[in-house]
Order: C-alpha cells, then sequence, then structure tokens
C-alpha cells in the first residue's frame, strides 16, 4: 500500500506541474497574443494616440546642459554659438474648432527662455488620406503677434476663423509612420521645394519625448543653407 501511495502521489505531482507548465504556456501565449493586438492598431487609433500623446509643454534643457558640458555650441539669440544647439520651450495644446478641423493642436515654440521670442507658431491639422495614411498639415498665422501666449489660455483659439491662417501645400505635409512605441513625421523627401529651396522638417513622438529637426538645403545640389546642430534631433522632454 505505501508502495501505491508513493506512485500515486508522484503521479499527482507530475500531472500538477504539467498542468501548470500549459497553465504558464497557455499565460506567455495570451500575452503575447494581446501585445501583438496592441501592435496592430488602426490609423484611427494611432491618430487618437498622436492627439493624447502629442499636447503638453516640452524643453531641451537638459540636451542643452549636456552639450555644454561636451563644449559644444549653443546658438543663442545674440547669435554666439550660431549652427550650434538651440534652446527650446514647445506648447502643444489641444484645440476646439470645428471649423478649421476634428483634430486640431496649436503650437508656439520660443528661444532660451524668452516667451517673446517667437521661435515657431502653427496651427496643426491631423487627417487620415485615402490611403490610411496619417498626415499632419501646417498652418502659419498671417498676423504673427495676434495670437502669441494663446498657450496660456487656449480658449481664445476656439473662435479663430480658418482666413486668420494659411496651410502650406500638400506636398509640405508631414507623413506619419508608427515605429514600435514612437511617431516619425517626415515631409516626403524634396517633395517641400519652392524655387532652388528645399524645406525638410521631422519629428519623432513618444509619449514623453518630442524631438525634431529641420533643414534647408538647395534643389540642385543638395548642399545645406540653413539647419541647427548639423541637423541633429532636439529632444525636447514633457515637463508638464
Amino acid at each position: 500500500m505505501r508502495v501505491f501511495s508513493k506512485i500515486m502521489v508522484g503521479a499527482l505531482g507530475i500531472c500538477i506541474l504539467v498542468l501548470s507548465c500549459k497553465e504558464e504556456k497557455k499565460t506567455d501565449t495570451t500575452e503575447a497574443s494581446n501585445a501583438a493586438e496592441k501592435m496592430a492598431v488602426t490609423s484611427q487609433e494611432q491618430l487618437a494616440e498622436i492627439m493624447n500623446f502629442w499636447p503638453g509643454t516640452y524643453n531641451n534643457d537638459k540636451q542643452i546642459a549636456e552639450a555644454k558640458k561636451a563644449g559644444q555650441d549653443v546658438w543663442l539669440l545674440d547669435d554666439t554659438g550660431k549652427d550650434g544647439w538651440l534652446q527650446i520651450e514647445s506648447h502643444y495644446v489641444k484645440i476646439n474648432n470645428p471649423a478649421i478641423g476634428e483634430h486640431v493642436l496649436y503650437v508656439e515654440e520660443y528661444r532660451d527662455h524668452q516667451p517673446d521670442s517667437t521661435y515657431r507658431q502653427r496651427i496643426y491639422t491631423l487627417d487620415i488620406d485615402s490611403t490610411s495614411t496619417i498626415r499632419v498639415k501646417m498652418w502659419p498665422f498671417k498676423d504673427k503677434k495676434k495670437y502669441i501666449g494663446a498657450w496660456k489660455d487656449p480658449s481664445i483659439l476656439d473662435s479663430l476663423k480658418l482666413e486668420e491662417i494659411s496651410a502650406y501645400p500638400d506636398k509640405c505635409d508631414l507623413i506619419v509612420q508608427k515605429e514600435d512605441d514612437a511617431y516619425n513625421m517626415n515631409m516626403n523627401g524634396k517633395d517641400c521645394a519652392f524655387g532652388n529651396s528645399v524645406f525638410n522638417y521631422q519629428v519623432r513622438l513618444t509619449k514623453d519625448v518630442f524631438a525634431y529637426r529641420d533643414k534647408i538645403t538647395k534643389l540642385d545640389s543638395g548642399e545645406i543653407v540653413s539647419t541647427a546642430a548639423d541637423y541633429a534631433y532636439h529632444n525636447l522632454d514633457r515637463i508638464k
């Protein structure tokens, strides 16, 4: 009987071990499946995620401190350090203005912690085109001063009229592609050209970092006319 009992206990232990392994494999498979489902998001889901990620306040103070420590140039407002790193603070604010679009952001950036030194001011509208590609269209303001500081009270932009902004042509849209947990937004090659000047602005967005780089080159030769920090990404951390 004792031998039989030992055999039964041993068999029961093996059975429990096998069931436990099967359950563990099932859990692993389920988790892998769920992860795959999260990666396989639709354009609509990606657009919603971008509109959730992007709004906030960012700056690259950490990057600037590292650049200074490494002896690299920082391009200040008095033009010392020209062509080096730019110290930027960015405000991205979601606004409710159906007359302009369904997915709308107000963008205001300034240099060297000086809000009156506007670096970029835009309205961004985000849409999905006929190929299921997300596109970001950029709209400069016709009046360069009227809405400066609107990030402090975005409600004043709810009544912004379409006539007050003017979109860059479609060839200058940012084309969005997702890569792992980041969204890459790039102009399409040399499309955004005016005369012999090609404009290229690129963005990389994650949940907590907004990075950008831009340059102007000559269409006929590819020679760089203007850029900062050798066209390296300026990495702005979310601070709000």
